[in-house]
């Protein structure tokens, strides 16, 4: 067994057609097929769900998938760890971001690159559910989402910051001087745009909104934050988390929304390992000493 079947395999449960799963590895399919077909014989299970096309992997090659992701990830941590010189921290750290904490992640990552200056990171936008996808998929090292959905049987979760919500409206608005708006009342403030239904963070506000008994019709949406601030800027108003302000820019003002508060715990989530790399190490010694950013004041 080497590190080359396992990487075959992976592709191919990735493209799942042997044609361009070869041609992603840059290898014949014949030469694909024969080393997983050797990869089966050398660990006595089937893999492959045999056929004349890809028809999927058989259960014991799901299985098999898991472990080859896992040491796959091993080897590319141990590749960054010998990489640069042992006195430092070096290599890249994958990150994935849902859209509600994208601002927050720049405090976390600027302190990271002052203590570790060979330190790099790669940033993914993700929803919650993509974040936790990537995370067993081994796709990602981290990811920066909500915590209360972690399983701590296999993921290590530290907390960052709680997220609260704001009524996000553009200057000049009528309700703008407010000190604090209740939920029923931001419903009713104006046209409103939201973030799409598969984003966590919004199925949060629905979730609110339904217990007060509002269903939030959006005239509306998108996958990321940033994208609704010129929407905000022309008239619309938007129920997001307060951090947003980071993102929406001039022209967007916003009221805390109270009755009820609502908050949630957003942190760093990690797949438990055995041997952590001394990059990952160093970001959670940065998360511990994470402060969470503050918003600009109302004008």
């Amino acid at each position: 067994m080497d590190i080359r079947q396992l990487q075959y395999l992976v592709v191919l449960a990735e493209e799942r057609h042997f044609t361009r799963a070869a041609a992603a590895c840059n290898v014949t399919q014949p030469t694909l097929s024969g080393r997983i077909r050797q990869l089966e014989i050398e660990l006595g299970a089937p893999i492959i769900e045999r056929g004349k096309k890809f028809h999927g992997l058989t259960a014991e090659g799901e299985r098999i998938l898991v472990w080859a992701k896992r040491v796959l990830a091993d080897c590319n941590s141990l590749r960054n760890e010998v990489s640069g010189k042992s006195t430092e921290v070096f290599g890249k750290v994958n990150i994935g971001v849902i859209p509600s904490a994208v601002a927050a992640v720049a405090p976390l990552l600027l302190d990271l690159k002052k203590k570790y200056p060979l330190a790099h990171a790669t940033i993914q936008l993700m929803s919650h559910d993509e974040v936790h996808q990537a995370l067993e998929d081994y796709r990602i090292d981290a990811g920066i989402t909500y915590t209360q959905f972690s399983d701590a049987k296999k993921h290590r979760s530290f907390s960052l910051y709680e997220e609260s919500y704001r009524l996000f409206m553009p200057v000049g608005h009528a309700l703008q001087n407010r000190d604090e708006l209740e939920w029923e009342d931001a419903f009713g403030a104006g046209p409103m745009v939201a973030l799409a239904l598969n984003m966590q963070n919004r199925q949060m506000v629905d979730s609110t909104l339904r217990f007060l008994g509002v269903e939030l019709d959006p005239e509306i949406e998108a996958e990321t934050i940033s994208s609704l601030g010129g929407f905000i800027c022309a008239g619309y108003c938007a129920i997001l988390p307060e951090l947003s302000a980071l993102s929406l820019g001039p022209g967007v003002v916003s009221v805390p929304l109270v009755k009820p508060v609502v908050s949630h715990q957003i942190g760093m989530v990690m797949t438990k390992r055995e041997l952590e790399p001394a990059i990952i190490t160093s970001l959670t010694e940065c998360a511990g000493q994470y402060k969470k950013p503050l918003i600009p004041e109302k004008h």
